[in-house]
C-alpha cells in the first residue's frame, strides 16, 4: 500500500511540473520581442544580469527564420531599438548583439516602449509574421513614469493579439501596473521576483509557457482611448479617431530662418507623437521655398519622412492669402481622409489682405478642412486667428517661435479627438 501511495505521489508531481518542461516546446515558430528596463534604478551590473538572463533564454529557443525570430528593445528616457526582430538567424551572433547592449541610465518611460512595440516591431497592416505568436517579454524594475500611459499602451498591445510575458524585479515595482501589462490570466504571463540574481530561477518557465502562446488573432484594430493629461502634459503618443491628412502652413519670407526652423522642429515632434502608421494619417508643409535649403539642419525623428517633409516646401508665396489659395488646393477633393490645416500667423494682417485670407479661409472650409491657428508673438491680432479657425477652441497662442512646444500638446489632443 504504501509502495502504491508513493508511486501515486510521484505521478502527481511529474505532472505538475511537466507543464512547464523544457523539453515539450519543440521547434514551434513564434516572434519575441525583448524589452529591457534601461534606467537609473537599476544598477549597471544588474542590468548586465538582465542580458545574460536573455542570452540563456534565447539560447533555449529553435533561431531560424522560419523558427523563432527575436528582436529587442531597451528603454528609458528614450526608447533604443538594439536589433530589429529576424534581423539574425544566427544564434550565437544574436548572443553577442544582447551582450553589447549599452546601459542607459535615466527615466522609466514604459509607456513608450509598449508603444513602439505595437507600432514599429508589430505594426498592424505590414511587417507581421502570419500565423505565428506574437510575443513581448518586458522587464523592469520599477514602477513608470506614467502609469495611465503606460495601461492605455498596455490595452492597446493586447488589442493588437500580442502576448505580453512582464518580469517585474525588486520591491518597487507597481503590481497594478504589472498587471496592466500583463496578459491574462496575470498568473501565467506575470513574474514578480525579489532580486535580478532570480532571473534564472524563472528561465525554463518563462520558456516553456512561450512555446505554448498560440498564433495572434489581433481583434479588429481600434484607436486606443486618448488619455488626455498624458498628452498634454506628458509625452504621450495619440492616434486621430479617424485618417487625417495634415498640412502644416508658414510663411518662411515672413518669420525667417530661424524661425522657420523651431516650426520645423515643432512638425517634427508632433509627427513622432502622432500614430500616423497606424491611423493611416499624413503629415506636410504649405509655404514657399527660401528656406528649404536652409533647413538641413533641422533634426527629425523617426515617426515621418524628412525627405518628404522637405520637398513639399516648394512654390512661391507673394502673399498669405496666396498661401491660403495653395493650402486649399494642395488637398484631393477625392481625398476621403479627414483635412486638416495648422496655420502659423505672426503678424496683424492688413485689411485688404485680411479680407483676401477670409475668403480662402472660407473655400477652404466649404471644402471641408478643419482649420487651426497657431499664433506666435505679440504681433498677431487674436480676432483675426479667431477668424481664420473653424472652432473657438482651434486658436492657440505663444509669445515667440522659441517656445511654440509648449503648445505641443494641446494641438495633438485637438487632432486626436477629431470627429
Amino acid at each position: 500500500m504504501a509502495t502504491v501511495l508513493v508511486l501515486v505521489a510521484a505521478i502527481l508531481v511529474q505532472l505538475v511540473f511537466s507543464s512547464d518542461d523544457i523539453t515539450g516546446c519543440g521547434n514551434k515558430p513564434a516572434d519575441v520581442e525583448f524589452v529591457l528596463d534601461s534606467s537609473g534604478s537599476i544598477l549597471f551590473k544588474d542590468f548586465r544580469k538582465q542580458l545574460q538572463f536573455t542570452e540563456n533564454l534565447v539560447d533555449l529557443f529553435d533561431i531560424g527564420s522560419n523558427k523563432t525570430r527575436v528582436g529587442m528593445v531597451s528603454f528609458s528616457t528614450d526608447v533604443i531599438p538594439e536589433f530589429r526582430l529576424g534581423e539574425n538567424d544566427n544564434k550565437e551572433d544574436i548572443k553577442k548583439k544582447i551582450a553589447g547592449v549599452k546601459y542607459q541610465g535615466g527615466r522609466t518611460n514604459t509607456g513608450d516602449a509598449l508603444h513602439y512595440v505595437r507600432t514599429r516591431t508589430f505594426p498592424v497592416g505590414g511587417g507581421r509574421r502570419p500565423n505565428v505568436p506574437h510575443i513581448t517579454i518586458v522587464l523592469t524594475d520599477g514602477m513608470s513614469q506614467n502609469s495611465s500611459y503606460t495601461e492605455q499602451e498596455a490595452a492597446a498591445v493586447h488589442g493588437q493579439g500580442i502576448t505580453v510575458f512582464v518580469i517585474g524585479i525588486g520591491n518597487q515595482v507597481d503590481e497594478k501596473e504589472l498587471a496592466a501589462i500583463a496578459s491574462t490570466p496575470t498568473d501565467n504571463f506575470m513574474f514578480k521576483i525579489d532580486n535580478f540574481d532570480a532571473l534564472q530561477s524563472i528561465k525554463d518557465r518563462l520558456a516553456v509557457r512561450t512555446c505554448k502562446v498560440p498564433p495572434a488573432t489581433p481583434a479588429p484594430p481600434t484607436p486606443p482611448t486618448v488619455n488626455e493629461d498624458a498628452v498634454l502634459y506628458g509625452n504621450a503618443h495619440c492616434g486621430p479617431k479617424i485618417p487625417v491628412d495634415l498640412k502644416i502652413v508658414f510663411d518662411t519670407s515672413a518669420i525667417g530662418l530661424d524661425n522657420s526652423k523651431f516650426i520645423m522642429r515643432f512638425i517634427a515632434d508632433v509627427s513622432d507623437r502622432l500614430d500616423l502608421q497606424q491611423s493611416q494619417s499624413e503629415v506636410g508643409t504649405v509655404t514657399n521655398d527660401c528656406a528649404t535649403k536652409s533647413l538641413a539642419d533641422v533634426s527629425f525623428g523617426s515617426g515621418h519622412d524628412r525627405e518628404k517633409l522637405e520637398q513639399s516646401l516648394v512654390g512661391t508665396s507673394p502673399s498669405f492669402s496666396w498661401m491660403m489659395r495653395k493650402l486649399r488646393l494642395s488637398f484631393d477633393q477625392q481625398e476621403q481622409r479627414k483635412k486638416v490645416a495648422v496655420v502659423f500667423l505672426g503678424e496683424t494682417l492688413d485689411g485688404a489682405e485680411f479680407r483676401k485670407v477670409l475668403r480662402e479661409t472660407g473655400r477652404a472650409k466649404f471644402m471641408g478642412i478643419q482649420i487651426l491657428v497657431v499664433g506666435v508673438g505679440t504681433r498677431v491680432n487674436s480676432r483675426q486667428a479667431s477668424f481664420l479657425a473653424t472652432q473657438a477652441n482651434q486658436v492657440f497662442f505663444a509669445l515667440s517661435y522659441d517656445i511654440i512646444d509648449e503648445l505641443e500638446g494641446p494641438l495633438l489632443l485637438q487632432i486626436c479627438t477629431l470627429n
